[in-house]
């Protein structure tokens, strides 16, 4: 008997073994399928072919404030405006990523929603706008998540998507003069929002301060303004330091009567004292840098200046880091 119920024992505790790695497999397979709805896509993944071309909707941002609503802070038909923006843009399944300019019509002022709400949806369904999603905030989480990050900071204001019950938004889509729009719209009982974005890719236009840039502002202005990287309160060049100062042999090189003040600049952090004698080694440093290249130490001076001469007043990280520059400066 004793065997028995040994050999039944083990039998319940296989099975029981079989059906926890069944268990696991099953909530591994559904955490994949997690993942791949919560997947960001980007704007080229919308079928721009289905995106209707609407005409004789007037210029950006297309709409007007609806009469009886105020809205706040109105500049050229926008709340705000940003020149380069991302936003995230909810389809029903993903999440879709657009960048470009982002204008806001923000409404709070003695506010309708259904004034809002009517006045809105029935102008964008009116025009031809494709809707690709009307509804509360998705269930999934990371998606709750990347959608929270619709949140600007701008001059006047910070808004973004509320994510709240009660608070359902919009997304839609359409084309206008071989330009892609994609807009957001948002109400509660307090306030109202419309995010409408303009789709440009991201624009590249920083580049190398070449030797030829340089001899272009010493031509016109008699100076070049650089910005070269030192170590943190000395007088030794960084790798990508070295490479302007190579970019100022260059110039000298090809440009064989030019001779250079080499003047340094610091911001007003730290001592009077300490900031002249940093700004005069930096600019000897750049100096004798290039007299070791070969350049004609007769067609070089060297001069710090300290905080004495700032371009920007010192009152933001900005500011400062303009004003922590080496001029170039014919004589």
């Amino acid at each position: 008997m004793k065997k028995i119920a040994i050999i039944i024992t083990l039998g319940v505790l296989m099975v029981s073994c079989k059906n926890e790695k069944k268990t696991e497999g099953q909530v591994e397979e559904k955490t994949e399928i997690s993942k791949i709805e919560t997947t960001k896509t980007s704007a080229k993944e919308i079928n721009w072919d289905e995106i209707p071309e609407l005409k004789d909707i007037g210029d950006f941002p297309f709409v007007t404030a609806p009469k009886e609503l105020i809205m706040y802070n109105e500049k050229d038909g926008l709340t705000e405006v940003f020149n380069y923006e991302t936003m995230e843009n909810f389809t029903g399944s993903n999440i879709v990523t657009t960048e470009g300019k982002l204008g806001i019509l923000y409404f709070s002022e003695e506010f309708n929603q259904k004034l809002f709400d009517k006045s809105f949806y029935d102008y964008f369904d009116k025009i031809g706008a494709k809707q690709l999603y009307k509804g509360d905030f998705p269930e999934d989480e990371k998606q709750r998540e990347q959608l929270a990050k619709n949140m600007w900071n701008g001059k006047i204001s910070t808004y973004g998507l509320q994510r709240q019950s009660n608070t359902p938004f919009a997304v839609y889509a359409f084309k206008n003069n071989n330009k892609k729009y994609i807009l957001n719209i948002q109400s509660n009982s307090a306030q109202g929002n419309v995010f409408i974005m303009e789709l440009k890719d991201f624009e590249q236009t920083i580049k190398k301060y070449s030797a030829e840039q340089m001899k272009t502002d010493i031509d016109k202005t008699g100076k070049a303004i650089l910005n070269i990287n030192f170590d943190t309160d000395k007088a030794t060049l960084k790798a990508n330091g070295q490479k302007i100062v190579d970019e100022i042999y260059a110039l000298l090189n090809t440009n064989p009567n030019l001779k250079i003040s080499i003047e340094g600049h610091t911001d007003n952090v730290g001592s009077v004292a300490r900031n002249k004698q940093l700004s005069t080694d930096r600019a000897n440093t750049v100096m004798y840098a290039l007299a070791g290249k070969g350049i004609d130490i007769k067609r070089l001076k060297a001069a710090g200046f300290g905080s004495e001469k700032p371009i920007k007043a010192n009152d933001t990280d900005e500011n400062k880091e303009q004003n922590r520059r080496v001029e170039l400066v014919k004589f």
